[in-house]
């Protein structure tokens, strides 16, 4: 049997960190981000803000770690990464994973685009990116 929405998976409630955020992740769409932050502060035993934060770290954490791979992935140096990084607004794009408003990879999409853009201030030809053109 199911649990209700709002309540946290029981394994989740064992566990603590990534792995608990994970646990309520899985196989969620987005109209379930928001509710996620309930089962969040139900598992930290902390309130609604509180778990607003966990939930966009969680998700900030994730989309750089992707936008990482994918920069690495196509010829990008660790310290190009960080110093191009710094001039994306990360945590905006996290927040509106969080509530729902886009989706993990999009957001990922959507940075390196713009890492890539940064990088060849758009008058050269981009080594980085060919997808978008």
């Amino acid at each position: 049997m199911q649990n209700s929405n709002d309540e946290p998976n029981a394994k989740s409630l064992k566990l603590r960190g990534r792995k608990a955020v994970d646990i309520e992740h899985r196989n969620k769409v987005k109209e379930d981000e928001i509710r996620i932050n309930i089962k969040i502060s139900n598992i930290y035993s902390v309130d609604l803000e509180e778990a607003k934060d966990i939930h966009i770290n969680y998700h900030l954490d994730r989309i750089l770690f992707f936008l990482m791979g994918r920069a690495k992935k196509n010829g990008m140096t660790d310290s190009m990464f960080v110093d191009r990084v710094k001039n994306l607004d990360i945590y905006e794009h996290a927040s509106m994973v969080a509530q729902g408003e886009l989706i993990e990879m999009a957001a990922v999409d959507v940075l390196y685009k713009e890492l890539c853009e940064a990088e060849s201030k758009g008058s050269r030809e981009d080594r980085y990116i060919n997808f978008y053109g």
